[in-house]
């Protein structure tokens, strides 16, 4: 087989593994799920499991999920989420509160309770405090709390931005180092590749037509142990410049979400934070 088939067929092979692997990791993480728990987790961040986005991949993947218990976990989960006390600690950590989810309950009793929670949170000495945990302003307060409330917000928020923009670029650092030490290995392959197409003296038995006896001859050439050798080293690059490659997506990634870090941190300047 031409080299160049060789080399198609080994890449379809790759990528055809690469899409396994995911597709077994995929389910294995499925498959190693607490389903009870993780429909109660569902439940308790007031949504629904059709629109989870987890459980979604898992039956693409058609891993196996324990219905019955993630089913449970969901209603255990929904009744802990309407209980009073839950909706108001929902209100005081800035979160909205979904009625949907409390069919059959006193409504007005919990989003009252929810009202008192999101009050102490838009209070302006817990401004600060609650930009600085990370959760983005989903304009909850009411406009009467908002404009004492949002400053220090904005505060908090942009000094875990910063923070967050810090420990990015160390992570891109990292992945930097990492690429150049992958292509490094890659330059050593490719070396090794090349060397190995070398022709070499081996000797063969010739027949001698004249004589009809056969002698030994050296000749040069590629043997078939160096073609394998050869194209095994060149699976090899394909592995190191598929993991060169996706270092280097996932640093792009990285700089894109700190340009956009840096722009909504400009944002909250331009809001007077």
């Amino acid at each position: 087989m031409p080299f160049r088939n060789i080399l198609f067929v080994t890449t379809i092979a790759f990528l055809f593994s690469q899409t396994a692997c995911s597709s077994f990791f995929n389910r294995r993480e499925c498959e190693n799920t607490n389903w009870y728990d993780y429909g109660q987790k569902v439940a308790l961040s007031g949504r629904r499991l059709s629109g989870d986005e987890f459980v979604g991949d898992c039956r693409r993947v058609s891993a196996e999920i324990r219905e019955a218990d993630l089913d449970n976990g969901f209603k255990q989960g929904m009744a802990k989420y309407c209980e009073p006390n839950q909706i108001f600690q929902l209100g005081k950590s800035g979160e909205k509160f979904s009625t949907e989810m409390c069919d059959g309950e006193n409504l007005r009793h919990l989003s009252s309770r929810h009202e008192s929670g999101v009050l102490e949170y838009c209070g302006k000495t817990n401004g600060f405090a609650a930009g600085a945990v990370g959760r983005a302003y989903n304009g909850i307060c009411p406009k009467s709390l908002e404009s004492a409330f949002l400053p220090e917000f904005n505060r908090g928020r942009k000094k875990y931005l910063a923070v967050l923009v810090i420990e990015n670029e160390k992570k891109i650092q990292d992945l930097e180092h990492d690429v150049f030490l992958l292509q490094s290995q890659r330059n050593q392959k490719s070396f090794e590749s090349q060397n190995l197409l070398r022709p070499t003296m081996v000797s063969e038995r010739i027949l001698d037509p004249s004589s009809g006896t056969f002698r030994d001859q050296w000749v040069s050439k590629v043997t078939d142990d160096q073609k394998r050798a050869s194209d095994d080293v060149r699976w090899q690059i394909q592995r190191l410049d598929s993991d060169i490659s996706s270092k280097q997506q996932e640093q792009s990634s990285l700089r894109d979400r700190n340009r956009e870090i840096q722009l909504e941190s400009v944002g909250l300047d331009d809001r007077g934070a």
